[in-house]
């Protein structure tokens, strides 16, 4: 199920600058009275429209890296850079105007607001903003993911791919650059993973940057690359 995608080339042909990029980062950790090497030198480049994979083992720093690529943690040394431009250094408002700006997140346990409709679930990363075309993107986006029939259900009268399709639509109500999932399959059968995976296919058709951190070799037959981290450390598959 794996594409073949030219982007990477194409991007750097023309001097274009990735959506997302890390280099040379460490992320260490006192714990317990001992140094954790939790990132160690981790060179990593998301070219627009590219699904990247991350695999590993339990500890290898999955979740520090993707917290690091969100922009919900700061590396000990390396540069973290979004469209070329440094922001390891960013304050925290800056952080999270950046986020709001760049980022979509979609996480394993879908983290719908129970009493919201679907609409309302993916309006809510707008809920401060002055936005009179949210309402119509957020039903749009809905429609996309194959939920146009579904606006006004809650999270009980919905499937368990259909809160994840809800996330995703929520997680691009800001038009992201970037999107970040934390095991997006983690808590679908098979067939019903396949259609979320399918979702983030025609998200990266959309020049959007997937970065999925994965237990579930599933996930892998859509990216378009598998890097794998193994104690801090990441390599190629």
């Amino acid at each position: 199920m794996t594409r073949s995608r030219s982007a990477g080339a194409e991007a750097e042909a023309a001097g274009v600058e990735p959506p997302l990029l890390l280099s040379g980062v460490d992320r260490t950790y006192e714990r317990g009275g001992e140094t954790v090497h939790a990132l160690q030198d981790v060179n990593l480049a998301v070219d627009a429209g590219e699904f990247v994979a991350v695999v590993g083992p339990s500890g290898s720093g999955k979740s520090t890296m993707l917290n690091t690529l969100g922009l919900l943690d700061t590396p000990t040394a390396g540069d973290v850079l979004l469209d070329g431009r440094e922001v390891s250094d960013a304050d925290d408002a800056r952080r999270t105007r950046l986020r709001k700006e760049y980022i979509g997140f979609v996480f394993q346990d879908f983290y719908l607001i129970p009493t919201l409709t679907a609409t309302e679930n993916v309006l809510l990363p707008t809920v401060y903003d002055a936005d009179a075309k949210a309402r119509p993107r957020a039903e749009d986006l809905l429609g996309r993911v194959g939920l146009g029939d579904r606006l006004t259900h809650r999270p009980t009268e919905l499937s368990g791919g259909q809160k994840q399709r809800v996330a995703i639509a929520r997680s691009l109500i800001n038009e992201p650059e970037v999107l970040l999932a934390d095991e997006p399959t983690g808590n679908l059968d098979t067939d019903t993973g396949r259609q979320v995976l399918g979702e983030f296919e025609r998200v990266c058709d959309g020049d959007v940057a997937v970065v999925a951190v994965t237990h579930d070799e599933l996930v892998t037959e859509y990216a378009d690359r598998t890097v794998e981290l193994v104690d801090g450390h990441l390599e190629v598959r």
